[in-house]
């Protein structure tokens, strides 16, 4: 005698009077891996026993029958009366309910109410409360309640695998993780968050399987592709809304910067003649002709003009350094806006001693000093 025991799940579809139901044998039975076929709106699990003895097969009752899972929207007995009280086609859908003390139903997509007992559930419901999004915001909440203590996390940065140990900080749920003095992205731009392990008990506070080793993502939508498969769909597609949001903006904004910058062209042109030397004016129109095309270029040209103006009226070079300092400028926009004052300023030569002089070199036949490039040895 040999017993097995088969899982099933019940599907129910709208009927003319009454839903109707089919089943069929599964292998599982998890809710968000059953295939919803067309029509349907709720299924179930349920079990049964098989006793195979002397070439005969002996079947048992159904067991182990779980709730509904319905496909739609639930809707409580006031959301019924507020959406359609007043509608004769629903009346007798809220006396139903009222009569019968049914607290809510679900309404599926093909307009049929389906009365939902405590244990019922819509998948939505379902995936939200057993999907990735919430298995995700479980692990960033139990995070959350070790601030302060010592953790150590696993994963890559650029390729590189990390293993470091450092106090936690702070916790931005489905964004990055403060460990030490490092802001980590769970998943982000060349970096990801293999696990991460409280220190004092060994317990594993966070863990994602999907990082493939060697994790290495820098394109928006491969990242958004790690994302789907740890956080869900629903997390993802807010944080994509939000990034084309902020990047749609940035666009407007550096289209307008660009175009202002184009304005200023022949200004510069102008005023710059008075202040280079003769012999380089012709390659400053050049030079402000083609950096004037966009935002960035074009503050280095203005903090150019505004030094070449300075010198010229006589200001040290202590005090004209202080006017890019000011604007705050970028270690490679500085060194760029030191060359060119070097270049067209009848005080260029003192200039670039004094520049050169800041970071240990000297010698006239040197050239300007980019403090952006850093030489190692």
């Amino acid at each position: 005698m040999e017993k097995t025991t088969k899982k099933y799940v019940e599907y129910l579809y709208p009927g003319f009077i009454v839903s109707e139901s089919s089943s069929m044998e599964i292998e599982h039975s998890d809710p968000m891996k059953v295939e919803v076929k067309e029509h349907v709106i709720g299924f179930r699990f349920y079990e049964k026993d098989f006793i195979y003895s002397d070439g005969q097969q002996f079947e048992g009752q159904i067991k182990n029958m779980t709730n509904w899972f319905y496909i739609g929207k639930r809707l409580t007995l006031a959301e019924v009366k507020s959406r359609f009280n007043g509608m004769p086609k629903y009346k007798t859908l809220i006396d139903n309910m009222e009569c019968n003390e049914i607290s809510s139903v679900c309404m599926t997509e093909y307009g049929n109410f389906m009365p939902m007992e405590k244990e019922d559930i819509t998948l939505n419901e379902y995936v939200t409360e057993h999907g990735k999004e919430a298995n995700a915001l479980k692990m960033f909440q139990a995070l959350k309640k070790h601030l302060g203590k010592s953790v150590s996390y696993r994963g890559w940065w650029y390729g590189v695998a990390q293993n470091e140990t450092g106090i936690l900080k702070d916790v931005n749920f489905f964004t990055n993780v403060e460990i030490g003095c490092h802001g980590i992205p769970f998943v982000g731009y060349g970096s990801a968050i293999s696990s991460i392990i409280l220190d004092e008990t060994g317990e594993e506070l966070y863990s994602n399987p999907h990082i493939e080793y060697g994790y290495d993502r820098r394109s928006p939508e491969k990242i958004e592709e790690s994302r789907r498969m740890f956080f869900g769909d629903t997390i993802v597609d807010k944080q994509r809304s939000r990034r084309m949001k902020a990047e749609a903006i940035r666009k407007q904004k550096q289209e307008q910067a660009d175009l202002e910058a184009k304005k200023k062209k022949y200004i510069f042109m102008r005023e710059g003649l008075a202040f280079v030397k003769s012999e380089e004016a012709e390659n400053w129109m050049q030079y402000v002709d083609n950096n004037t095309n966009d935002a960035y270029s074009c503050c280095i040209v203005e903090a150019t003009l505004l030094c070449l103006k300075q010198l010229q009226e006589g200001a040290t070079c202590e005090v004209v350094e202080k006017v890019y300092v000011e604007m705050g400028l970028s270690g490679y926009m500085a060194g760029a806006v030191s060359s060119m004052i070097a270049r067209f300023s009848t005080r260029g030569s003192e200039f670039k001693q004094y520049w050169n002089k800041k970071f240990g070199i000297s010698g006239e036949e040197k050239g300007t000093v980019n403090p952006a490039i850093l030489v190692l040895s």
